[in-house]
């Protein structure tokens, strides 16, 4: 008998966490600006994280994400469904 464990999280359960977690904050009405505010510590870590995408967005993804949308979305991909689209 195989019993081989899947170790794959996946995008889709950690965005259901995310949003449990978020009802979670707001059911029971936690402070969470006041807690990172009152932590020093915590707040310059999540300032550096914060910086740190930012910075790998503006270098890095948003040059590619661009290419992708306009010459392969839009250029590929949108010039065979806009005739769909618009019934001609």
């Amino acid at each position: 008998m195989n019993t081989k464990k899947n170790n794959e999280g996946g995008f889709i359960k950690l965005i259901v966490l995310f949003i449990i977690f978020c009802v979670i904050i707001w059911y029971f009405k936690l402070d969470v600006r006041g807690f990172i505010d009152s932590h020093p510590q915590i707040k310059d870590t999540l300032t550096g994280f914060i910086s740190f995408l930012k910075r790998v967005w503006k270098e890095y993804l948003f040059g590619a994400g661009t290419y992708v949308w306009n010459k392969i979305i839009l250029g590929v991909v949108w010039k065979d469904l806009a005739p769909l689209v618009s019934g001609k």
